[in-house]
């Protein structure tokens, strides 16, 4: 290879140490070949690789890994001083003891940006058997404004981890390629109560399993999680055109995405699910305003699973494949559907905008169940319900000046408890209208004003 030729060349002319130092600070990359790596398939090349890394940190050059098959017993990390990896060979993991492969940046509160790491290629010899999460192809840390393009990792327990542990990754941009055979395909983590993790945009990505690996344990394309006490509110990372083919096989479950964190604003769009469990999500803490857009699935349900202590708010999911057209929200004479705008942005708010209370007829208190409006406490941690005073109801304040004709649902429980439908109509100038012929009028069922119930 060219690089072990021009290493042989300096030996040959019998440079002394300063005439190679000088050699290596005239050129743009460092490689390991400089260092005796071998490149052979069959050599340990992790001191080679890492004095490359520390010479290109130290000297604030590219790190370059040139073609071929780099065996590594372990750890091998590029110093945040380093200008960024260029990846044309593969690093192989040779050892069995769980450990975190390739490193990329520093740790702490040093901030990596504009870092340019690409063609990222890192397998494992023998197929992890997914138990440690100390298992980790590649562990990305602290980027900020930076490229990452990952060509491949394959074989372990977390793929590619995002690692926020004293600053954070934000605004960069990820392209995916091939995360093959790894129980967690990429793990947004933050570690730290000081990091943060947000503003990040993903392309693609084939995040795939073959048949029969480790085919008992469950298996997720994209976690976003917290050590305990850390940061978790991960928010507005975007992933386009994603496909996940986890082969659910028997008892385990094959997720798209988990998400542990309190975030907000996790947007999948174009989607792929094949051999996937039939849920595109899996919330487990409070995360709101989240879209996964399907446009293939190979099952007809497809949805969010939260937990007892989830949060509902804003959260959908919308199935472009197989999906019957009653889906999708249909607009009424240019007017969007009020509750898809009804959140209220801030965390110390209560409510929807255009939701009001109102009296009701009731005498004792009313059990709401599944109301989960951001702010509303729960009767207890394993209900998603609230309880409203007696004589009170809630409703929404709609605007259908502009619309032709509107529709009501009411959905009652399974013990047949809900409330009831009912509609108040108001004039321009915000009086009631009472027993006026032709203000509710219904369809499918029938509804009509009725002047002593008000409603």
């Amino acid at each position: 290879m060219p690089a072990r030729i021009d290493y042989l060349l300096v030996l040959n002319a019998n440079f002394n140490k300063t005439d190679f130092a000088k050699y290596l600070r005239d050129r743009e990359a460092v490689l390991p070949s400089d260092f005796g790596g071998l490149c052979d398939g069959v050599a340990d090349d992790r001191i080679a690789i890492q004095a490359a890394f520390d010479r290109a940190g130290a000297d604030q050059k590219f790190a370059m890994i040139p073609p071929g098959t780099w065996n590594v017993s372990g750890t091998v990390t590029l110093p945040g001083g380093a200008r960024g990896l260029i990846m044309q060979g593969t690093i192989r993991y040779t050892g069995t003891a769980p450990t975190s492969v390739l490193v990329l940046g520093d740790g702490g509160t040093i901030r990596n940006a504009e870092k340019l790491y690409t063609g990222l290629n890192v397998i494992r010899q023998t197929l992890s058997d997914w138990f440690s999460e100390a298992d980790i192809g590649i562990t990305v840390r602290n980027v900020d404004a930076s490229q990452i393009e990952l060509r491949r990792v394959e074989g372990f327990t977390i793929g590619m981890r995002t690692l926020d542990d004293g600053r954070g990754v934000e605004d960069s941009t990820f392209t995916l390629g091939r995360i093959v055979n790894n129980r967690i395909g990429l793990d947004i983590w933050c570690a730290t109560v000081t990091a943060w993790n947000t503003s990040v945009r993903y392309y693609g990505g084939h995040f795939a399993q073959a048949t029969g690996v480790n085919a008992a344990q469950d298996r997720l394309g994209v976690r976003f999680g917290n050590e305990a006490g850390a940061y978790s509110n991960h928010n507005r990372h975007v992933f386009d055109v994603p496909n996940f083919e986890l082969r659910q096989a028997g008892s385990n479950i094959a997720i798209p995405f988990l998400n542990q964190t309190s975030g907000s604003a996790i947007i999948a769009r174009n989607m792929r699910m094949e051999a996937c469990s039939p849920l595109a999500a899996r919330h487990t803490a409070g995360a709101q305003d989240c879209e996964y857009d399907i446009a293939w699935t190979n099952t007809y349900l497809v949805g969010i699973d939260y937990t007892a202590t989830a949060n509902r708010c804003g959260n959908a999911v919308i199935n472009r494949h197989r999906a019957p057209a009653s889906r999708f929200q249909r607009f009424l004479a240019g007017v969007p559907n009020t509750r898809a705008a009804a959140f209220r942005q801030s965390a110390t708010e209560v409510g929807v905008e255009g939701l009001i209370t109102i009296a009701a007829s009731t005498t004792t208190a009313t059990f709401i169940a599944d109301f989960c409006f951001n702010g509303l406490t729960e009767l207890t941690p394993t209900d998603r319900a609230v309880t409203l005073a007696a004589n009170r109801g809630l409703g929404w304040m709609l605007d259908t000046s502009q619309a032709k004709e509107f529709a009501l649902a009411h959905r009652l429980t399974s013990d047949a408890s809900g409330g009831r439908l009912f509609v108040r109509v108001f004039d321009g100038a915000g009086n009631v209208r009472e027993d006026i012929a032709g203000d509710v009028l219904a369809s499918i069922t029938t509804m009509q004003w009725n002047g002593p119930a008000k409603g």
